[in-house]
């Protein structure tokens, strides 16, 4: 049988364990972003689908936290309001730069192709 102490210390290891877990759980998912070419809507999916904008009221920008920055989009009229980040953050390092082209590459640039969005490529 456990000593009373053992068993204080085993259920806050646990209980630390338990807040992480719930934490990772509510925080950390990763929310996915639908970008439908039929209904030329853009859907956020959480938990559930919902529809967050069309695509002519969609505009893209870099957003800018304490020197790291990822890539967000927003509706037109009120992006600084309300908006989403698309892309990990990033940072001037060489690594980073790696992974922003791949992003660059891989998403955004296609979506923007499927949206029609004109954007400057570097050759």
């Amino acid at each position: 049988m456990l000593s009373e102490k053992t068993f204080t210390i085993a259920s806050v290891i646990w209980g630390v364990y338990m807040v992480y877990f719930l934490w990772d759980l509510l925080f950390r998912i990763p929310v996915k972003y639908i970008f439908d070419k039929r209904e030329k809507s853009i859907y956020r999916k959480l938990f559930l689908t919902k529809k967050i904008m069309d695509f002519d009221e969609m505009t893209y920008f870099i957003n800018d936290e304490s020197g790291a920055y990822s890539y967000v989009i927003g509706k037109k009229k009120n992006h600084i309001v309300r908006n989403y980040r698309i892309s990990n953050y990033f940072s001037g390092s060489k690594a980073s730069r790696v992974k922003e082209e791949e992003f660059l590459e891989n998403i955004l640039y296609p979506v923007l192709d499927v949206i029609d969005i004109p954007i400057n490529r570097p050759q």
